[in-house]
């Protein structure tokens, strides 16, 4: 890993190598910096497994006049990769273990909450995680379609009160006109996963009827295998107003079938 960081030093936008003792290295650029093709080049030559995500950027106009939200989560355990909810001491049970999807929690939540800083909504994959002001504002708006369970320091510290947010509205399959890289193929009787996202969120417009303010897909999709966060223009407007602030809004675009 040392030395494909030394090549594509200062030929790439940025590259974060706090994860280089899991054997994991992170890197931003653009399509057009030299670093790109020749990173490439050497993750098929040495065989080396990847992910990588596009982003797309909107006018102020655009993310005004769109009615639900794809949001990206903080997740502040992404360069400590083995710390997930289960290393902090979360019970599950396996139903079947061919497939991560078949695990069942069946504990409180616990999780380093420290972690959380100033951040009221972030994620320990797959779970959400709430500061109880955020609970509060996403219930005194009468936000739809979640619920909340209790969570707790895994060193049972006092260092403010935390939830776990279940989303629980599911929405139907992504339109075909979604970009999907698949990457592996994971399907069991209960998901689908192993596919990277290559254009924004597409529904068909039949499927309006069955949004709420917070829903996640079916598909269990990018690095983490995870089920993405849909939200409504009336969260994103009531975040902004409360700063709860999160990685960034895409707009979750409806197709009109003719």
């Amino acid at each position: 890993m040392n030395d494909i960081i030394e090549k594509i030093n200062g030929k790439v936008d940025e590259i974060s190598s706090r994860t280089i003792a899991y054997g994991l290295i992170t890197v931003k650029t653009n399509e057009a910096r030299e670093g790109y093709q020749e990173l490439l080049k050497m993750l098929e030559e040495r065989n080396l497994e990847y992910t990588f995500a596009e982003g797309r950027k909107y006018t102020k106009k655009e993310m005004d006049s769109s009615y639900f939200f794809h949001v990206n989560v903080p997740f502040p355990w992404e360069h400590e990769p083995l710390k997930n909810a289960a290393y902090y001491g979360t019970v599950y049970e396996t139903l079947e273990v061919d497939c991560e999807c078949q695990l069942q929690q069946i504990s409180e939540l616990r999780l380093d909450v420290k972690k959380m800083k100033k951040s009221h909504l972030i994620t320990i994959y797959p779970q959400l995680i709430v500061t109880e002001h955020a609970k509060n504002i996403i219930i005194q708006n009468e936000l739809t379609g979640c619920e909340f369970l209790p969570a707790n320091d895994y060193k049972e510290r006092e260092l403010g009160q935390v939830f776990e947010m279940r989303v629980i509205n599911i929405l139907p399959l992504l339109s075909e006109r979604t970009r999907l890289e698949k990457v592996k193929l994971k399907h069991c009787s209960r998901c689908i996963a192993g596919a990277v996202l290559r254009s924004e969120l597409i529904y068909e417009k039949a499927d309006l009827k069955l949004v709420l303010d917070f829903n996640l897909t079916t598909e269990r999709l990018n690095a983490y295998d995870a089920r993405q966060l849909v939200v409504s223009k009336k969260v994103r407007d009531v975040f902004n107003e409360n700063k709860i602030k999160v990685y960034g809004y895409e707009p979750v675009a409806f197709h009109e079938t003719c």
